[in-house]
């Protein structure tokens, strides 16, 4: 985008600079096309589509936090009722976009939604699923969308409360 615009000026002053020598018998030259954000041929979905492949690139999964709101203990079992962390790296994605969590079971029934909208100059963002201690164990799975398209999934899995969710790390 910011080559885009970049192009624009740049193609906005060659255009003034060039008038100036022009006489009133003489056409004008005719300014070169403006550079796109969006390669030729690519479908007009292309750089949300990119955005959307640079975040599901970023999804992590964890028990913790770092102060940076990145998940600093990444994992993909956890027990019921501890708590669990997705963070994803939204630098990629406009300010005031949505992004949104879908919670689902082993058996697909939606364990409920979290969302919030990307702050200026957000990097990271993160969410910590609601109570867990109520979903039953299995497999489930995580959807993650943004300014309203899915974005892709992850899975995880649930263990009976009291279970090891993940190697305990020494301490």
């Amino acid at each position: 985008m910011m080559n885009a615009r970049i192009g624009v000026a740049a193609l906005g002053l060659a255009t003034l600079a060039g008038s100036g020598g022009c006489s009133r018998n003489e056409p004008a030259p005719t300014p070169a096309p403006a550079a796109s954000a969006v390669p030729a041929g690519a479908p007009a979905g292309g750089v949300a589509e990119a955005a959307r492949t640079v975040l599901m690139d970023s999804v992590v999964l964890g028990h913790s936090l770092a102060p940076d709101g990145s998940v600093s203990a990444a994992g993909a079992a956890f027990a019921q009722g501890n708590p669990l962390f997705v963070s994803l790296k939204v630098s990629a994605i406009s300010p005031g976009t949505e992004v949104k969590l879908s919670w689902y079971s082993p058996t697909g029934a939606g364990e409920g939604d979290d969302q919030l909208v990307v702050p200026p100059g957000a990097n990271v963002v993160n969410f910590r699923a609601k109570d867990t201690s109520a979903w039953p164990a299995g497999t489930h799975r995580v959807e993650i969308w943004a300014g309203g398209a899915k974005a892709g999934e992850k899975t995880f899995t649930i263990t009976p409360s009291g279970s090891p969710a993940a190697p305990s790390s020494p301490r």
